[in-house]
């Protein structure tokens, strides 16, 4: 039987290793809209051994970054990798094989800490894999819960070659199979644009950037649904339930896309442009 959620961190808190932590649920009123709200906050034994502001740097990073450093730093213990380096603004984290330096790029890029690569992978792990089992961290999270709207109205989509003015969902064939020329395409509203094959494009699916908790609130969100093939989770739309599902985003807008290919890419299918509302909204 799996251990609780709580009991696994608990437990590896209390182990023998040189890093001691554990994460927690925080409760807390939100005075700018008076809503009870909550959000996970990372407690780590002696923090100042590793920098003041460490758990802040790493509670600020980005679930598809936590993802991307957790696989860089799998890579990094195998020998795959030589170097990684992440961070999030005050710390850079300088990892190799077998020792990680804490380096303050405030402070002239002066080393404060070292840290075993073995413990910084797993903690990395660990709060990563907590935020994507606690699924109401997630539906709290802002990169999930930021409110948006499709857009019904009528925008413009430029295929690398042609531009066409589109209501709702798009479906047709590309105007040129040439990379360079079709990795050019963008949709634009109201002078918004983004460049759908370019900007931070993540596949819908458990292979690589979410988890299958993340996926499902992600999929509900945009009545999207979900299918398992060889242990990998999907999202998929019924009209197009054969095709792998991206999805691209920016400050200002989000797509949901996929790309149709024999040999060559032929065809695009956009599922849906969503807005992101700021608070002039």
């Amino acid at each position: 039987m799996r251990e609780p959620l709580s009991e696994v961190y608990r437990l590896r808190s209390n182990s023998n290793q040189k890093m001691k932590y554990k994460f927690e649920k925080y409760n807390y009123l939100d005075e700018r809209d008076n809503i009870n709200k909550s959000t996970s906050i990372i407690l780590i034994e002696n923090e100042e051994n590793y920098g003041e502001h460490f758990s802040t740097e790493i509670k600020n990073i980005k679930l598809d970054y936590l993802n991307k450093i957790v696989i860089s730093l799998e890579q990094v213990l195998s020998g795959e990798l030589e170097h990684y380096a992440f961070g999030y603004e005050i710390y850079s984290i300088e990892c190799k094989k077998e020792i990680s330096l804490v380096v303050d790029t405030y402070n002239d890029w002066k080393c404060i800490s070292e840290i075993i690569t073995q413990e910084i992978y797993e903690f990395i792990r660990d709060w990563r894999n907590y935020l994507i089992e606690d699924a109401s961290t997630l539906i709290n999270n802002e990169d999930l819960n930021n409110d948006l709207y499709l857009v019904s109205a009528h925008y413009t989509f430029f295929d690398g070659l042609k531009i066409h003015k589109v209501t709702n969902q798009y479906y047709d064939w590309l105007s040129s199979s040439d990379f360079s020329i079709w990795s050019n395409s963008y949709i634009e509203i109201e002078n918004k644009i983004i460049y759908i094959i370019k900007e931070n494009v993540k596949t819908l699916s458990t292979f690589r950037y979410f988890g299958k908790k993340e996926l499902e609130i992600i999929a509900e969100k945009y009545d999207l649904k979900i299918k398992e093939e060889n242990d990998v989770y999907y999202a998929y739309t019924d009209n197009h339930n054969s095709r792998q599902l991206e999805i691209s985003e920016n400050d200002e807008l989000i797509v949901i896309y996929s790309i149709e290919e024999s040999r060559t890419p032929e065809s695009i299918y956009i599922y849906g442009v969503f807005e992101k509302k700021t608070n002039d909204s």
